[in-house]
């Protein structure tokens, strides 16, 4: 009995020894080919692991996951960066999408704005021809005017004109005169006799239909207006001195019996008034030649 325990006993010595060979051949077998591998570790700036393996295995564990995490958590931080980025590319993409629909537009009102320099340059040159053309009728203008002054200045000299000039001037005052002695004379009469003399208003000129005539009553005069500037206030009338007008003399204008407004004398020739027209008036009811009444703020007009 105790034999063959011993021969058991040798036998599984024998088996354990074997196993232990062949344990030990593979380990070995293992570790040279982990060695072999991680050569690169020894030389990595990173790593630098020892040349023997224990070392170098706990080397490798502590660097490796430091390293491991290190990178993970770059990785992390990377595709943060990539997803800003993802969103900028996203924005600026819709931002050029827009900028490309301004642009369209853009290239719309471009294209109508080079319509319209186009159609204003063919404006201007038709402008500059009719320019020219005026021009050169206005050159001829001056020239006709200058051949019609030579014609004059072979007919008179400046003093004959000067003088003619005076003559009509004088002539046409003393025709004035005496027509409006005569209409002073005419309307006393009817004034005061009721009945018309036996002679005309104006004896030197019948009266025609658009022409104004002057009338001399007790109170009022009938006159037109020569010329009306409404933005200075100023108006003339066809009266003056020889019809009782003095400068300050204030005086309603009447239209068809209706007051339209007051003026004040500033200025008097013989058949001729200046005056200015007084606040309140009704500028738009002076008209140009328009017919209308002057009553003396006095009740009475200057005796001549």
């Amino acid at each position: 009995m105790n034999k063959t325990l011993n021969l058991v006993i040798r036998i599984l010595g024998v088996a354990a020894a074997i196993a232990a060979c062949v344990f030990a051949y593979l380990l070995k077998g293992k570790m040279e080919t982990a060695m072999v591998k991680t050569t690169w570790t020894t030389t990595d700036a990173e790593i630098s692991a020892p040349k023997d393996y224990d070392n170098r295995m706990t080397a490798i564990g502590t660097s490796v996951k430091a390293l491991l995490e290190a990178k993970r958590t770059k990785i992390t931080e990377l595709e943060s960066n990539i997803k800003d980025l993802q969103a900028d590319v996203a924005d600026k993409k819709t931002k050029i999408e827009g900028l490309t629909a301004n642009v369209s537009t853009l290239e719309g009102e471009r294209a109508e704005l080079t319509r319209k320099r186009d159609e204003l340059t063919a404006q201007v040159t038709e402008a500059n021809s009719k320019k020219d053309s005026i021009a050169a009728e206005l050159e001829q203008a001056k020239k006709e005017i200058a051949a019609d002054k030579e014609k004059i200045g072979a007919l008179f000299t400046k003093e004959q004109l000067e003088a003619e000039s005076a003559k009509a001037t004088k002539a046409q005052e003393n025709r004035d005169a005496v027509s409006q002695k005569y209409a002073q004379l005419f309307n006393w009469t009817v004034s005061n006799t009721g009945n018309k003399p036996p002679f005309p208003r104006d004896p030197l000129a019948e009266p025609t239909v658009d022409t104004a005539q002057v009338e001399f009553g007790p109170e009022t005069l009938f006159t037109k207006i020569v010329v009306i500037d409404p933005s200075k206030g100023l108006v003339a009338f066809s009266v003056g001195e020889l019809n009782g007008i003095k400068v300050d003399a204030g005086f309603e204008v009447r239209i068809n019996d209706r007051k339209v407004g007051t003026v004040r004398i500033s200025s008097v020739k013989s058949a001729m008034c200046f005056a200015q027209i007084l606040s309140g008036s009704e500028l738009s009811a002076f008209t140009r030649n328009g017919a209308v009444t002057l009553v003396p703020f006095t009740g009475k007009l200057a005796n001549n």
